[in-house]
């Protein structure tokens, strides 16, 4: 089985995140990069509602720049590379959620700048299912993430304070960047309306056909069930780590003898896999600590490892099940297989209309004009 949004998310002390780990990063540099190339929007109409159109113009660029990331990239030819492609690719972009309501429980407070719990949910709603979980499992990428959206917050309000906006170099970009970013909307909002995917596409047939065609791209890398009983040790100190050490190795000859669910709920100190008797969940080797991955991969389901340690502190390791790598089944990809061929079909209906907008042959281009203009640009 694939695990579903249902099923355990990663242990904190147990993963370490591989090219995920650069997911929160993305989001966030897209965000700030959007708005250092071309001059944040603000209002036209006057200096008094500078502010407001900042913020609001930040969320609609954002907005419509994930509308046309999804309409205006080239088609692929076949449904199963276009899924290969999709299903692997991290989003790039994520939207910019507004200043924390009352009733929005605060995760990180700079001053007046906050972040709600809204907004961190948001962003992890915006990933796909496998870089969500492994983002949740690490804790300090969260942490970056906050610490950086924090200082951008502040660094806007910093240049709103000393009337940054009003300056009349920044309000032509503004008003430039907003008369582009407005077109650029309607455009893709009415182009959206116009090249609407028929509810009842894909057909059953039709999934199955791309799951053949596409089979080769779906395999699933050999996952294991692993539990453990984590004990953290502090850095720098040798006689503690030593102490430690030999904790974990009691408790792993006490759990080779003895109830190991029971006794990751009494003893293990990451909490979240304590709580279900040290159950991590069902993950790839990719997804695992680099010290504990040979170790699991050694065990046989129901054996019980020796203490492994990480750069935190000590695992006790149980492998509970192991299950070797296969293709993915029709029926554990065809929800993500519809999505990837609407967006496919969204993407031909909306070239097609474009290119009608400018048939074959309708479009005078002057030659010596264009050339002058290329030759004016080294």
């Amino acid at each position: 089985m694939i695990p579903d949004e249902d099923s355990f998310t990663p242990s904190n002390s147990f993963l370490l995140l591989g090219t995920e780990s650069l997911a929160l990063w993305r989001y966030s540099r897209a965000q700030r990069e959007g708005f250092r190339r071309e001059g944040p929007p603000a209002d036209p109409a006057g200096p008094t509602c500078g502010a407001k159109i900042l913020d609001t113009a930040k969320r609609e660029v954002n907005r419509m720049r994930i509308k046309s990331l999804n309409l205006l990239p080239p088609v692929r030819a076949a449904a199963g590379v276009l899924l290969a492609s999709c299903l692997g690719a991290a989003s790039a972009q994520a939207p910019v959620a507004p200043a924390t309501p009352a009733a929005d429980k605060v995760v990180a407070r700079l001053g007046e700048v906050t972040v709600g719990q809204g907004e961190i949910e948001r962003l992890l709603q915006s990933m796909p299912e496998a870089e969500r979980a492994a983002v949740k499992a690490n804790r300090a990428s969260i942490e970056g993430w906050l610490r950086q959206r924090v200082a951008s917050e502040a660094l806007l309000r910093e240049a709103q304070s000393k009337g940054w906006a009003d300056r009349p170099e920044i309000r032509a970009r503004i008003d430039a960047a907003l008369r582009e970013y407005t077109a650029r909307l309607v455009s893709t909002a009415y182009l959206e309306s116009v090249t609407q995917v028929p509810a009842g596409y894909p057909s059953d047939a039709e999934v199955a056909a791309a799951y053949e065609q596409g089979k080769a791209n779906f395999g699933l890398p050999a996952a294991y069930r692993v539990a453990q009983i984590y004990l953290a040790a502090p850095a720098g100190d040798a006689a503690a780590v030593a102490k430690v050490r030999e904790e974990a190795g009691k408790l792993a000859a006490q759990a080779r003898q003895g109830d190991f669910a029971a006794l990751a709920r009494s003893r293990s100190q990451d909490a979240r896999s304590a709580e279900r008797g040290g159950e991590v969940g069902l993950l790839p080797l990719a997804q695992m600590l680099p010290e504990v991955r040979e170790t699991v991969a050694r065990l046989k389901p129901g054996q019980v490892s020796d203490a492994v340690q990480s750069g935190s502190g000590f695992h006790v390791l149980k492998l509970l099940e192991a299950q070797p790598a296969r293709t993915a089944t029709l029926e554990e990809i065809k929800p993500r297989l519809q999505a990837v061929l609407r967006q496919q079909r969204q993407q031909q209906l909306a070239q097609a209309y474009l290119a009608g907008l400018v048939p074959a042959g309708s479009l005078n281009i002057d030659s010596a004009a264009l050339d002058a203009a290329l030759q004016k640009v080294n």
